[in-house]
């Protein structure tokens, strides 16, 4: 039979028939089953498949199992089949299927394209596989990065609508409306007649100047100007991708709600026209958040000046330089470290007034030290210091952890009298946080009542107020303060540790 196919068949039929550039020809009796392989690539004959035999569709189930990719035998076993095959060609001239060869251990993309063609009053199957592989993949990577456009148009569409009102897209160069949206905008005036006027508007310019005369309460002309097809359209040739106007809508209870329109233009690449897409913002939370953060930056400058002016008190000054002046002639060395302690106590002030960046923990560890020193000067032997420092690399607010230093002498120890007291400065690193604790052995006091009435009210705890606000607001740190009468305080600085990445990104 095979010898009757090869001279029955004439082989430029045959290559007319099929597409050239195929891995292998097959040339199938429909009737008998029995096959012969045209025309074989080098790269193909790797796969040692038989090249004739009495049965094509038993031969190919053991090829199937022999080249085919693990993941595609079922899949090419179905299609392979002799039912799939003729009732694919019933319904078409060509069945074709795709699917992966393991050439080499790797998968390879081939398509299989088999046509009926009729020879000498016998039909025949005309069996062309192909390799597709380089095809397959770059039409895949392309597939993929359009995909990956898709992705980002969609995503930017939904960053653009999420605190958007109101939307339209509009030819400009023929003023039509392609689309509208504007519930959020209806509910808020609460008047379905606004709404049924605006979707029956048909014209970009009918539908502007409608909204102009009826609803913006502000600055009507200036939306119009720019609002005006013409003029967006100018906007675009002139290079621009967007305009934009400010004005107020109003309410019917007289309420005005401060809004922004947004006119993002395009081309239509295939027509040639105008388009934009508009999208409507209320900005009443927008400038509610902008007043907050004015409001909060103020109060950080009023607390870093009452802080600094907490530190710096005349009577301060006068007893720290007063002491300094009796000790310098009879121990200039020891007046002279004094003089270094309370330049740098007085310097790391100035810098906490001007700025509440924060600042490398050592810094403000050198200011706690230099201050330690000068009231040692005063307390001598009745004020023990002690240092557990096992962790520095984080950030603190300048002039926050020395003034809590400084309560726990003036407030804890110097009113212990002639006993005295010791002070622990520690710090710690947690898994999400950095820990500052200052605890001392000093008189003590009512930590409830201090939180609930002097920590609130109290002018006494006025420094102690600043620094948890300034530790809350700038580095979302937070202050804990334990007391007992009669045997000491402790108070713990805990830093998050996010505070520090979003410092940075900043």
């Amino acid at each position: 039979m095979n010898d009757n196919v090869k001279k029955s068949l004439d082989m430029e039929v045959i290559l007319n028939a099929l597409l050239a550039n195929y891995e292998s020809v097959y040339v199938v009796d429909i009737e008998k089953s029995n096959y012969y392989c045209y025309h074989e690539s080098k790269q193909y004959r790797t796969l040692c498949l038989e090249e004739s035999g009495d049965d094509f569709f038993s031969a190919t189930e053991n090829n199937i199992l022999k080249a085919i990719y693990p993941e595609d035998r079922e899949y090419v076993l179905k299609m392979f089949s002799r039912d799939s095959i003729l009732q694919g060609l019933e319904n078409d001239l060509c069945y074709s299927f795709a699917y992966r060869l393991l050439i080499n251990g790797e998968p390879v993309y081939h398509k299989t394209r088999v046509i009926k063609a009729l020879f000498e009053k016998k039909y025949y199957l005309l069996v062309g596989v192909r390799n597709i592989d380089k095809a397959y993949r770059r039409d895949k990577e392309h597939f993929d990065e359009i995909s990956v456009l898709q992705r980002k148009e969609k995503n930017h569409l939904e960053a653009i609508l999420a605190s958007a009102d109101g939307y339209l897209e509009a030819n400009l160069t023929n003023d039509s409306l392609l689309e509208v949206s504007v519930d959020d905008l209806a509910r808020k005036y609460q008047d379905p007649e606004i709404l049924d006027s605006l979707k029956k508007k048909k014209s970009f310019t009918e539908f502007e100047i409608y909204i102009a005369e009826k609803l913006v309460a502000e600055n009507n002309q200036k939306y119009m100007e720019v609002s005006d097809p013409q003029h967006l359209i100018g906007c675009f040739m002139s290079g621009a991708k967007r305009a934009s106007v400010s004005f107020s809508l109003g309410l019917p209870d007289g309420e005005k709600i401060p809004c922004k329109k947004v006119f993002y233009l395009y081309q239509d690449e295939s027509t040639g026209d105008i388009l934009s897409f508009c999208v409507i913002y209320d900005l009443t939370e927008e400038q509610r958040k902008e007043k907050e953060l004015r409001d909060l930056e103020r109060e950080l400058q009023l607390s870093r000046i009452r802080n600094f002016t907490s530190q710096m008190q005349p009577h301060f000054l006068y007893n720290v330089l007063g002491s300094i002046q009796e000790i310098v002639l009879n121990d200039p060395e020891y007046a002279s470290q004094l003089i270094g302690d309370f330049t740098t106590h007085l310097r790391s002030c100035i810098r906490a007034m001007t700025s509440d960046a924060p600042i490398p923990f050592m810094q403000e560890l050198a200011n706690v030290r230099a201050y330690v020193n000068i009231e040692k000067m005063r307390l001598g032997e009745k004020l023990r210091v002690a240092y557990d420092i096992s962790t520095f690399d984080f950030d603190i607010l300048p002039l926050s952890v020395q003034p809590i230093v400084e309560n726990a002498i003036r407030h804890g120890i110097f009113e212990r009298g002639e006993k005295g007291g010791s002070v622990l400065i520690r710090t710690e690193e947690k898994h999400d946080s950095w820990k500052i604790t200052v605890s001392d052995t000093g008189v003590g006091f009512d930590a409830e009542s201090f939180k609930n009435n002097e920590l609130k009210d109290g002018k006494k705890s006025f420094g102690l107020k600043n620094i948890i606000f300034r530790l809350d607001k700038v580095m979302h740190a937070s202050v804990d303060i334990r007391s007992t009468v009669g045997a000491g305080t402790t108070v713990v600085i805990t830093i998050p540790k996010e505070a520090k990445n979003e410092s940075n990104s900043g």
